[in-house]
């Protein structure tokens, strides 16, 4: 054999390269792959503790809830999931019954070795370990607060474990909740201290999610936390997990389910949404998650054909749309088209009340004042971003009056505020740190923004750019001054909204802002034993907006509207993010590509 003369290896390498890149795009577009941009990295995708929009793009995928939202309807109407029907609650709602759906499987995976590998029947028992396990101090979860004060024994039995070491811990774990029991494999029963109007709701979310207790004693680390392996029952499994690059997930042999039949959507019939009615799913073998954290570089990969989704920014909104409904030409050419959400989406400057410079609340009240919030939208979310005059976005029962906000743009009253406050002109005031929920150019800018907008009544500021599970982070652990807080519905009920301001939700809880106001508090409760619509609950909603307004723990910002753009050949699509199990409905149409 002749050597090659090693002039032209560079040469053979690069062709041969390109081959195998082209002999991979050429397989990949006739596979049955997803691909999806995600703007982050996932944090962790163990249910007790994953309560962000990134890790809700990948964990419903794989483990699943009792409930969820009907996928083909114009509202958000809850319906079973693994629950084999809807909950009943006793005539005082104190008591509530599930039951579970008989023959649903885990996914198959070496933890179940009684099993030899494959996964076992669900049962009741899982749910209620995964719900014992939100309680556990070293995971330090985000969801606590959905049986805190609600079920009872859960208070106690957080107590337990806060004070118990080594073998006791595994004791005080193993000890029953009175609030939770297996009455047997396929029946679960909640004994409630007060009405939970919202539980139907909370059964929907990821953080109650069944755990089977083989996968957390195979795979958690030392603090009990799932962050990377996720068993589930859902429609896929998670293969890999490239950090900081992407995830892929392959789809469970084991799930069973079909797509719905029914819907009382003329929307969804007109556009062909029936056409797999009835049809086994998942249809889509791969979901590949790809983490691009700048917004260009996700638009172009879109514009590549190699995403298959991309959610429009104030960035890209410009460089993809001709107007607040129609894409760019080229790409309308394509099939292009953009999907909006009816999102439930806010963003405001929060103030951390552990600090004590802010809890001064003429400094608060300053702070809002020189915030332009015309500007901001005009800015960053021009077509996608209105002002937020109160807590809760448009289209909830029970929302507040309040058209305007008390302490809106207006740096003469700012200055005058910064003078009751004690730092005229800023004279005495330490350099403010603001953190933000990502690094990329966007939040840059509007790092910049801020400046100068404090900065024009005296007040200065240390942008601090974070990744968005670093921001979390600090956020659990209440090390924020001053941040960017954001927040997506759990559910389309108001009290969801007021819940990130009550004072027991406090963090590592959603409450970031650390606020405790024992009259604020005291409405809370009353509201939240109250269903949505019931007499007198938007008057305890209106007292709870007006302390707000007046205390500022948040500077209120804007309510965001969603906006996607998706290519021809994906099927079935709807952009909503409230409806996080969306991609088992899916298809590829391949002869569109």
């Amino acid at each position: 054999m002749k050597k090659l003369n090693p002039l032209f290896l560079p040469v053979i390498l690069a062709l041969t390269s390109l081959a195998i890149s082209s002999c991979t795009k050429k397989e990949e577009e006739q596979s049955n792959i997803l691909r999806i941009g995600l703007k982050d990295d996932v944090k962790t995708l163990d249910p007790a503790n994953m309560y962000d929009s990134v890790g809700a793009e990948v964990l419903p995928q794989i483990m699943e809830s009792l409930l969820q939202y009907k996928y083909l309807e114009d509202n958000l109407v809850l319906e079973p999931s693994l629950a084999d029907g809807m909950p009943i609650a006793s005539k005082d709602g104190l008591t509530v019954t599930v039951k579970i759906r008989k023959g649903v499987m885990y996914a198959d995976d070496p933890a179940f070795k009684d099993n030899g590998g494959r996964g076992r029947e669900l049962k009741a028992q899982d749910f209620i370990y995964a719900f014992k396990r939100l309680a556990i101090p070293a995971i330090q979860s985000q969801g606590s607060w959905i049986f805190e004060g609600k079920v009872v024994g859960f208070n106690e039995f957080e107590k337990k474990l806060q004070t118990a070491k080594g073998d006791d811990f595994k004791k005080a774990f193993d000890e029953p909740v009175a609030g939770f029991t297996a009455k047997d494999d396929y029946t679960i029963e909640f004994k409630l201290t007060q009405p939970y109007p919202i539980l139907n709701y909370i059964l929907a979310m990821t953080f109650t999610s069944p755990v089977a207790k083989e996968a957390a004693e195979a795979y958690a680390d030392k603090d009990g936390n799932l962050r990377d392996h996720p068993v589930g029952t859902g429609p896929y499994i998670l293969k890999s997990w490239e950090t900081n690059q992407k995830l892929t997930l392959v789809k469970n042999p084991n799930y069973k389910g079909t797509y719905p039949s029914v819907s009382t959507s003329a929307k969804f019939k007109a556009a062909g949404y029936l056409a797999d009615a009835g049809k086994p799913i998942p249809s889509i073998d791969t979901l590949r998650f790809d983490i691009v954290k700048e917004d260009q570089p996700r638009l172009l990969r879109f514009e590549k054909s190699d995403l298959d989704t991309f959610e429009l920014t104030k960035d890209s909104f410009r460089s993809a749309m001709v107007d607040a409904t129609h894409v760019r030409d080229d790409l309308a050419k394509r099939g292009v088209t953009a999907e909006p959400d009816v999102s439930l989406i806010m963003y405001w400057v929060g103030f951390n009340m552990k600090d004590k410079l802010l809890q001064n609340k003429y400094l608060r009240q300053a702070i809002s004042s020189a915030i332009d919030r015309d500007k901001w939208v005009e800015v960053f979310e021009k077509y996608t971003g209105s002002k937020q005059t109160q807590v809760c976005p448009p289209g909830l029962p029970d929302r507040a009056d309040n058209a305007k906000i008390k302490y809106d743009y207006n740096v003469g009253k700012a200055k005058e505020l910064l003078v009751k406050a004690g730092y005229p002109e800023g004279k005495g005031l330490p350099a403010i740190n603001f953190d933000f929920r990502g690094a990329e150019t966007r939040y840059r800018q509007m790092g910049e923004m801020f400046v100068q907008q404090l900065g024009a009544i005296g007040i200065k500021v240390n942008v601090i750019l974070n990744t968005f599970p670093a921001y979390l982070e600090k956020s659990k652990q209440g090390n924020l001054q001053i941040y960017l807080g954001g927040w997506n519905f759990d559910y389309p009920d108001v009290e969801n909204g007021y819940a990130l301001l009550y004072g027991p939700n406090k963090a590592p809880g959603p409450n970031d802002a650390n606020w405790e106001n024992a009259s604020y508090d005291a409405l809370y409760k009353k509201m939240a034993l109250q269903p949505a619509a019931s007499k007198g609950r938007k008057e305890l909603v209106q007292k709870m907006e007006d302390l707000i307004q007046e205390e500022v723990p948040w500077a209120y910002g804007y309510y965001r509207s969603e906006f996607w753009l998706k290519q021809p050949w994906v099927k079935n699509y709807r952009s909503s993010q409230t409806l996080t199990g969306r991609y088992k409905y899916m298809r590829i149409d391949k002869l569109a590509k």
